[in-house]
């Protein structure tokens, strides 16, 4: 057997191995890693160079074996990955091979000499692992985020037609190689499948781009239904204003009867009872309105309120400072809100479990960043506090299991954003600022 194909095929699979370590999803199990990371250059090294390209149905047959235990709940992506990982190192091989072949070096002349083979597999290698270098982080850090950003009935969709191509593809490359087709034709053929998987490639991105508008329409609808709820109560609570207006000539008619009358116990019991009690309802109420109409920026405007109507039907103790006007955040809101929601829902859920029930929230503006200091009174935690961010923490009590690893990813890839989380005294506390480039709220007089 040819040295040099041997020391080709041996640098190939180190190739893939890499591109799989920094595309698939991380196992649960080490067992099923190393299953995986075996059964590749088993598949590689043991068979293909016995028996060529009928090796290859053997390696993509065990590989979707061991993955289907891989991650769970990353299933349907490493398969994914794995069939486009394998199509990438074909078609790379192909795009490396082609212009070799041009200059006058068919494969087999390559694997005559030490430097053509080198040369080959080095740029092979290059072409594999450095897409796979600056997609990798950010693939992960999406789907941390954003696991059904894909939604699953398309993940589906795109496994099956993924899958289609590949075995037309794998189809295609077996009968190549027995029948022995020239090379002018493998030439043709390799630049039919490199132009086919390119419209693939584009389609999935035309795919991904609206899918993210999609997101983004959503969330502006769920943002202007926030918007309706707050204008509908500003609403109502003016009509209340307006029954305390009309009610107020009443009211004084009433008082004037026990002032003349000079019974001033009914007049006190009078006051007590009915007086203090709707008038401490509408200041409390118009007060909360009020600061929140301090908020400029709608779509932090209605998620506030939203939460806080939802803690008030849940009867928590809700209060709310802010002493200045908010017209702008210098982040990507959606991603503000996002962390906001989960850090509210924590607070809410956590919060409703006490007997205390306080909820409280508070807005901070100073020089160059606006702080969201959120505060709930909380039962002991059942985990050490740093465990909370980990994704294994599934627990729905305390704060955990309510998407905190989710928020903690969110923020450290905003570098305007920065948190710290406290708990102490029954109190669960925590910090969100938002640096600002400029100054971006005002005083209210």
């Amino acid at each position: 057997m040819n040295i040099y194909f041997i020391l080709c095929q041996l640098i190939a699979t180190i190739t893939f191995l890499i591109m799989c370590k920094l595309i698939l999803v991380a196992p649960t199990s080490k067992f099923f890693s190393i299953s995986l990371y075996v059964y590749i250059p088993f598949c590689c090294l043991g068979i293909a160079p016995f028996s060529g390209q009928l090796g290859t149905p053997l390696l993509l047959l065990g590989a979707f074996t061991i993955l289907l235990f891989f991650n769970k709940a990353y299933r349907l992506y490493n398969l994914l990955f794995f069939q486009i990982l394998w199509a990438w190192s074909v078609l790379t091989d192909y795009a490396v091979t082609i212009p070799l072949r041009i200059a006058g070096y068919d494969f087999d002349v390559i694997l005559t000499s030490l430097p053509l083979t080198l040369l080959f597999s080095i740029l092979h290698a290059l072409l594999c692992i450095l897409p796979c270098l600056f997609i990798g982080n950010r693939l992960h850090r999406k789907l941390v985020t954003d696991q059904n950003v894909i939604p699953p009935r398309i993940q589906l969709l795109l496994f099956l037609e993924v899958t289609i191509c590949s075995c037309i593809f794998l189809i295609n490359i077996i009968f190549g190689s027995l029948l022995h087709y020239p090379s002018d034709i493998l030439f043709f053929n390799g630049i039919l499948i490199f132009c086919f998987a390119t419209a693939n490639v584009l389609i999935f991105l035309m795919l991904y781009n609206t899918l993210q508008a999609n997101k983004k329409l959503e969330l502006q609808a769920r943002e202007q239904e926030n918007l309706t709820h707050y204008m509908a109560q500003l609403e109502n609570h003016y009509q209340d204003i307006r029954r305390f207006k009309h009610d107020y000539l009443n009211i004084l008619s009433t008082i004037t009867g026990y002032i003349q009358e000079n019974d001033m116990d009914k007049l006190r019991n009078y006051f007590d009872s009915s007086i203090v009690t709707s008038s401490s309802i509408l200041v409390n109420q118009d007060d909360t309105l009020a600061r929140l109409s301090l908020i400029k920026v709608t779509e932090i405007k209605g998620l506030l309120y939203t939460k806080m109507v939802q803690a008030m039907n849940r009867q928590l103790d809700v209060s709310f400072e802010l002493t200045q006007e908010i017209t702008e955040l210098s982040t990507d809101l959606l991603t503000l809100s996002r962390v906001l929601g989960i850090f509210l829902d924590n607070a809410i859920e956590a919060a409703s479990e006490t007997k205390q029930k306080r909820f409280h929230i508070a807005i901070v503006c100073k020089a160059h960043s606006v702080i969201f200091h959120i505060e709930n009174s909380t039962n002991p935690l059942l985990f050490p506090l740093e465990e909370l961010f980990k994704p294994s923490i599934s627990s729905k009590e305390a704060h955990s299991g309510l998407g905190l690893p989710t928020a903690n990813m969110l923020i450290a890839n905003a570098p305007e954003l920065t948190s710290n989380t406290i708990c102490e005294n029954g109190l669960f506390k925590q910090i969100l600022v938002v640096s600002n480039f400029k100054k971006n709220y005002h005083n209210i007089s």
